[in-house]
């Protein structure tokens, strides 16, 4: 079986068009790391050299759970969820959007099997970057641990913000947190995962959108 994005692969050697193609799909990733705090030429070109970019399919698994996540992904263009697998059904716990650094934090940081798999919903274009190479890069330059701190710290933030808005507000409430933070991607998410990522059945879903609509229209 091919190796997913997350997992474990082999890097073979690029071409100078491919590392230029990286280089651009990374851009996003330095105007967020620069908003930080500004990088040096040589962090940004050793990240150039150790990040991969990868171009996948909608429907493509980049990890599987038990699996252990050996890549960190920055996702540059599409839509990826991660689901917890229950019986025979799947339960969405997270949505990825363009801009996304995409980890599963608890294998990746710990090399442990993942409790979660990622699929891509959409067509997407990423860049992933090893485990070991990521540690290599923090020994190299230590100035890039504050960059990560922070932007790991806005992670947990969000998923706070998530099990809040599950365990404290209603289903109209829910969606409303969702359209406040994902409107734009409404078409690219089908319904039923929309409504798992908020904790409510299909049919719960669309009795709020349309007493929502009905909101509104008063």
């Amino acid at each position: 079986m091919a190796k997913s994005s997350l997992q474990s692969s082999s890097f073979p050697l690029r071409s100078r068009e491919e590392i230029e193609e990286g280089a651009s799909i990374l851009l996003p990733l330095f105007k967020l790391l620069n908003g930080i705090q500004p990088i040096s030429k040589a962090l940004e070109e050793m990240l150039i050299k150790n990040f991969r970019s990868e171009k996948i399919k909608k429907g493509t698994i980049l990890l599987h759970e038990g699996n252990i996540s050996e890549n960190l992904c920055f996702l540059a263009e599409g839509v990826l969820r991660s689901f917890h697998t229950i019986g025979e059904k799947d339960i969405t716990s997270r949505l990825m959007f363009s801009g996304h650094i995409v980890i599963s934090a608890g294998s990746f940081f710990k090399q442990a099997p993942a409790t979660e798999s990622i699929e891509a919903l959409t067509d997407c274009v990423l860049a992933r970057l090893r485990f070991s190479d990521l540690q290599d890069i923090y020994a190299r330059f230590p100035e890039f641990n504050y960059h990560a701190r922070l932007i790991t710290e806005d992670y947990f933030h969000k998923q706070e913000q998530r099990l809040y808005m599950l365990r404290k507000q209603d289903a109209l409430h829910r969606y409303e947190f969702f359209l406040e933070h994902y409107a734009s991607y409404l078409k690219d998410i089908p319904q039923k995962y929309i409504a798992s990522f908020l904790n409510i059945t299909p049919e719960t879903l669309s009795r709020t959108r349309n007493k929502l609509r009905s909101k509104q229209h008063k």
